[in-house]
């Protein structure tokens, strides 16, 4: 779709300022950790012809605990789009609701989840997606997206809850439209994500807050 391609469009580097907070919870919904920092994440733009992305992390020694918890978020906003392009290895099913902005995504036949061994990520996204849309000037851009997996539970191992069973994964951005000096066209950029793995013995939620570094 245009709006996915507008989205990831070319671009020169942006470093974005990214504040992250991770909350651990235990079964009953009391919490057991609460974790803040701060790292920058470098968005590298999206190359058309290859249809791949690139971004980086970084941090000071003593935040490499909130550089990785926040690349769930990272990745959560940047494949977002992703769900509204033609996909050769997942059958989706495409909903435009006929009078709201609103587009829904639905894979179908998700296997199990399966967690990334460095990242609270799942190594595949299988569920269903959600964009809200907004009017700009002439057309449309996203102004929310949200993504809740499917396919049965299985075992994994998170470092603050040890060898579980995970059940769920779910995932919000809200955007928001900025400008790259010298570029007349808005870039649109995450402006909040919050990434949630939900396990037997408890959850894990990481909520990043984007803004350009200075």
């Amino acid at each position: 779709m245009v709006l996915a391609k507008i989205y990831f469009r070319d671009s020169a580097e942006v470093p974005l300022k990214v504040s992250v907070t991770t909350v651990v919870t235990d079964r009953a919904g009391k919490v057991k950790e609460r974790h803040q920092s701060a790292v920058t994440m470098i968005f590298h733009g999206y190359n058309l012809q290859t249809g791949s992305f690139s971004l980086r992390s970084n941090s000071g020694w003593f935040n490499t605990g909130a550089l990785r918890d926040s690349l769930g978020g990272d990745l959560t906003a940047f494949i977002s789009a992703a769900y509204l392009m033609p996909s050769k290895e997942v059958d989706r099913k495409l909903e435009i609701s006929p009078d709201k902005p609103v587009v829904t995504v639905y894979d179908v036949n998700c296997p199990a989840l399966s967690l990334s061994p460095r990242w609270l990520f799942p190594k595949a996204t299988c569920g269903a997606a959600r964009f809200t849309l907004a009017p700009a000037r002439d057309d449309w851009e996203f102004q929310h997206f949200e993504f809740a997996s499917s396919g049965p539970a299985a075992p994994a191992k998170i470092k603050y809850l040890g060898n579980v069973q995970l059940m769920a994964f779910h995932a919000t951005v809200d955007f928001q439209a900025n400008f790259l000096p010298g570029d007349p066209k808005p870039f649109l950029w995450p402006k909040m994500v919050v990434t949630t793995l939900t396990t037997d013995k408890g959850s894990v939620s990481v909520t990043n807050h984007y803004s350009a570094k200075r």
